[in-house]
């Protein structure tokens, strides 16, 4: 089916909702088969940063971006917002006075970046699909960024 030309699309603030009791995890998913994640509005549009950051200002909301490198082991790590828009001001702004060890590219975030920032979220390959341990992950983020 065809939009008609000049029609509107609603824009999702996320792409999913995950509930773990007692937090609620927003969450905007990103792939890729390269090592980084373009911050080009087409790939990670500024309302959804901006909807993942008002998100995160509540209590029990982990906001944040699943980034998945299918051509790297299928590696896959959450990134808290927070975490996010920090290291792209840097990035962008090619500030040299920080505490990342991993280069920073002022156009994307790498692999290298999301392994430094992100917490990792185990997947196995079964024989052609992955299975992704999501309650292991949602631990994790609770421990890191829950309400304490």
């Amino acid at each position: 089916m065809m939009l008609k030309r000049g029609a509107r699309v609603s824009k999702n603030d996320f792409d999913s909702f995950i509930y773990k009791k007692p937090n609620l995890f927003p969450i905007e998913l990103k792939s890729t088969q390269s090592k980084s994640i373009s911050f080009n509005e087409k790939i990670i549009k500024s309302h959804q940063i901006k909807a993942l950051e008002d998100a995160s200002k509540y209590d029990g909301l982990i906001a944040g971006f699943i980034m998945n490198f299918r051509d790297f082991d299928n590696e896959t790590y959450f990134v808290h917002i927070n975490e996010f828009v920090k290291l792209k001001y840097y990035a962008e702004n090619q500030i040299k006075d920080h505490k990342y060890k991993s280069k920073l590219n002022k156009s994307s975030i790498s692999l290298d970046n999301c392994r430094e920032i992100g917490v990792h979220l185990l997947n196995r390959k079964k024989q052609v699909k992955y299975t992704y341990y999501v309650n292991k992950l949602l631990d994790e983020l609770i421990e890191r960024y829950g309400v304490k």
